[in-house]
């Protein structure tokens, strides 16, 4: 490129600067939410630094639907896969040809007639948990939620009951969402280095390995059944004559992916759900109205919906003030203009819904759990710009789960609102802020049985 070109090129972004070595890593762990107000005080497409990662913040809807959705091709997924190798060959995280093959291997288990055979499973399993619940009396709710997730994805996905390997999945999990969140600063440190982390991390994906054996142990050489790890391994009776099926690592990569994202980022919104309901009566009040008025058997049918307006209402608010995943990351591939400013090839590009959310020029008081802010609104956003509200990002790469999530949640909701009542003395609860958006503490709640 001539220098005659290059002075006619968009400028580069502005930029927020850190501090020398770890950038604005250290501002960014010490709160968030305040670190991107400060990077939104200099525009909507932002240079700043994480350790040794150049970053550029797109926090303008109308940018965001460019990288996810016009100029998907002109951006690429990270090629570091964030420090979890294990992930590293699944859907969340490959790329290219690669990921397109997957997408196309896995998309039949998601389509919209499929999801709703499930539903059955997800309101029954519900309604066991609440009763389980309400039976204890104090629960700490992730580790609650995430037990009924992940009975519901082993069940529907993979064919099998996740009761005997929930302790190890949960390991994982945990390992997963630390090093996924873990500060690029940290990420820089070799993998081999004995830190607690790294301990921790290889701790907890060894034990999630060892659900990988014994799900693929089980099954066998008979992947005759019509679930996702039936899916997978039919598709390697191709892989010798055509190299299209999946390799061994492909197929225990993708089971870890589902192991951990299938069911964490569920639980956590539904957490976070049941902390709201425990903290805001009159939210509770109007749910409980509407699930007596709408659910006449013993937990959330299919068919019941439709009807259910207000809990559809509590669950797009919980998504918008809590989305499941806090940002989407891609690499440019080239340079690319994105509002006005030059975001240089191989730059790392955030868009941070737990920002987005929260933005002021889109939502009123945006802090407050709300619910009757979606009133009359058929589809999110309303009238705000498109890209003002993506819990499950978009485009051709938005979450293949979605359906699967946001029905079982729904049902979720309204059976355990139909079956109990939640409370708890928690108000405030710190938000953690790393690859979800978890609750920075453990909240425990008093499930009672509606009489």
């Amino acid at each position: 490129m001539s220098q005659h070109d290059r002075q006619h090129d968009p400028p580069l972004p502005p930029k927020r600067t850190g501090l020398p070595l770890v950038g604005s890593a250290v501002r960014f762990a010490r709160d968030p939410y305040a670190f991107y107000e400060s990077v939104a005080d200099r525009g909507d497409v932002v240079r700043f630094s994480m350790g040794s990662y150049d970053m550029v913040a797109v926090l303008h809807p109308d940018g965001i639907e460019q990288v996810l959705v016009e100029e998907f091709e002109r951006f690429r997924k990270p090629d570091d896969a964030g420090g979890v190798d294990v992930l590293s060959e699944g859907l969340l995280l490959t790329d290219g040809e690669q990921w397109q093959a997957q997408r196309s291997r896995l998309q039949p288990m998601f389509y919209r007639e499929r999801i709703e055979t499930y539903a059955e499973t997800m309101g029954s399993y519900a309604a066991a948990a609440a009763d389980e619940w309400a039976t204890e009396g104090s629960v700490a709710l992730s580790e609650a939620t995430s037990t009924y997730t992940l009975r519901v994805l082993g069940k529907t996905l993979f064919g099998v009951n996740t009761d005997d390997h929930r302790g190890a999945v949960r390991a994982g999990a945990e390992a997963i969402r630390e090093r996924s969140s873990a500060s690029p600063v940290s990420l820089d440190l070799p993998d081999w280095l004995p830190t607690p982390g790294n301990r921790r991390y290889r701790r907890g994906v060894t034990r999630l390995e060892g659900v990988v054996d014994d799900l693929l142990d089980e099954r066998g050489d008979s992947p005759d059944g019509d679930d996702l790890l039936s899916l997978l391994l039919a598709a390697t009776d191709g892989e010798g004559e055509e190299g299209t099926g999946p390799t061994e690592s492909e197929i225990r990569s993708q089971l870890m992916t589902f192991l951990f994202a299938g069911h964490e980022t569920s639980a956590t919104a539904l957490t976070w759900a049941l902390y709201e309901l425990g903290r805001k009566p009159e939210v509770a009040r109007r749910l409980r109205e509407e699930v007596d008025d709408v659910v006449t058997g013993p937990h959330a049918t299919l068919a019941d919906i439709p009807d259910l307006a207000y809990t559809e209402q509590v669950l797009r608010e919980t998504l918008r003030r809590y989305p499941p995943a806090a940002a989407i990351f891609r690499e440019a591939d080239e340079d690319v203009a994105v509002g006005g400013y030059r975001i240089p090839e191989d730059s790392y590009v955030v868009l941070p819904q737990f920002h987005v959310h929260t933005d002021d020029r889109w939502w009123d008081d945006p802090l407050r759990f709300d619910p009757s802010r979606w009133d009359g609104i058929d589809e999110p956003p309303g009238d705000r710009p498109e890209y003002a509200y993506f819990p499950f990002g978009g485009g051709p790469r938005h979450c293949i789960g979605m359906r699967f999530a946001r029905m079982e949640l729904k049902l979720a909701l309204a059976t355990v609102a139909r079956r109990c009542r939640v409370a708890h003395d928690h108000e405030d609860v710190a938000i953690d802020v790393g690859s979800t958006v978890a609750p920075g503490e453990t909240v425990r709640a008093t499930i009672e049985r509606r009489d």
